[in-house]
């Protein structure tokens, strides 16, 4: 009797281990699906609808590195949509959790997303002091991504505060550090041009601060070349991309639809605007090279080119169908910034 008992409680113990199993794995698919989905909309700029998806995300989260994935990601919707105070809210959340668990390079970005929410409110000495953390940590432990990013966000502040000599030095040492991973292929090329051309412009607005013209063209005229490759590439890069997050996201979305061309057509819709909001963030990098380029050749006195770069800046900002952000910051699409969803 006492041995049937004791089978009895394997019995259980095994179907409930199996159970555990089963349901984790459900959740988990569920969590993948809601954060794939969440990550589409914030890149397709429907911010509300993203924010609603995540904060279902958080709901279902299983493990640590999980939450802090989902309040890091809640965190930038709100301050997208400006609301800087949740913003902040949720990225404390989120690096409370991250420091517990020791988790080091997730705590380098979110200090350094806290910084930039700061910058984007405009208190600059609390962004500062967020990105000095940040940038102590990544040194600590040899991040070199991560210090590459902090003292190019650094160069826009001190940019920004006058402070033009902190920021040749800052970005200076950020373009050694890009050209340093680019050479070793540790990071995409893509990513690695993109944050070269933040570094370079970030130099040329300094010189061209201080007056020194002729360094400020010749870096934002190499600036300008970078960032117009980028932009070639870029769309085909993303199409190729969105291919296979068709594949992933949206079947599971429009499976049950019952018109097979009203699929089709939603989805060549949401790869027409998914690309157009990509690359809407490289054109405007592009339209604000030109502006400085614009600025420089009026102090040289050659106003026909002046007028040429403002030109084209204005056929830019007008084609982004936004304001232009001054605010220089390289954002990685959320589905290439949380990469572990996509595996």
């Amino acid at each position: 009797m006492i041995n049937r008992v004791v089978y009895n409680r394997k019995i259980t113990s095994i179907v409930l281990e199996e159970l555990l199993i089963v349901s984790t794995a459900i959740y988990s698919a569920e969590l993948k699906q809601l954060s794939q989905t969440g990550d589409r909309l914030f890149d397709l700029g429907q911010f509300e609808t993203a924010l609603n998806t995540f904060q279902e995300a958080l709901k279902i989260v299983l493990t640590s590195e999980q939450q802090i994935n989902i309040l890091n990601r809640i965190g930038l919707v709100y301050r997208r949509l400006e609301k800087y105070d949740c913003a902040l809210k949720y990225l404390n959340l989120a690096l409370q959790l991250a420091q517990e668990i020791g988790d080091q390079n997730r705590v380098v970005m979110i200090l350094n997303d806290i910084g930039e929410t700061y910058c984007l409110s405009i208190e600059y000495t609390s962004a500062l002091r967020y990105y000095a953390q940040a940038l102590e940590i990544a040194q600590d432990f040899c991040n070199l991504l991560g210090m590459g990013i902090i003292l190019n966000h650094l160069g826009e502040i001190y940019n920004l505060l006058g402070l033009f000599e902190q920021t040749l030095n800052c970005c200076q040492k950020s373009l050694e550090i890009f050209h340093k991973l680019e050479r070793k292929s540790e990071l995409d090329k893509l990513a690695c041009q993109t944050n070269i051309a933040t570094a370079l412009y970030n130099i040329g607005e300094a010189y061209l601060w201080i007056g020194r013209y002729t360094q400020a063209k010749e870096i934002l005229e190499l600036t300008l070349a970078i960032r117009q490759k980028i932009c070639k590439v870029t769309l085909n890069k993303f199409s190729q991309t969105t291919d296979s997050l068709d594949k992933n996201i949206l079947h599971n979305n429009y499976l049950n639809s019952k018109k097979l061309s009203q699929t089709n057509q939603l989805l060549q819709q949401e790869k027409i605007c998914f690309s157009q909001s990509i690359i809407s963030q490289y054109r405007a990098e592009l339209a604000n090279t030109m502006n400085l380029i614009e600025k420089v050749y009026c102090h040289i006195g050659q106003q026909q080119k002046a007028e040429k770069y403002r030109q084209e800046k204005l056929e830019i900002w007008e084609s982004c169908g936004e304001k232009s952000v001054i605010y220089n910051t390289y954002i990685l699409p959320f589905y290439l910034r949380f990469p572990c969803h996509y595996a």
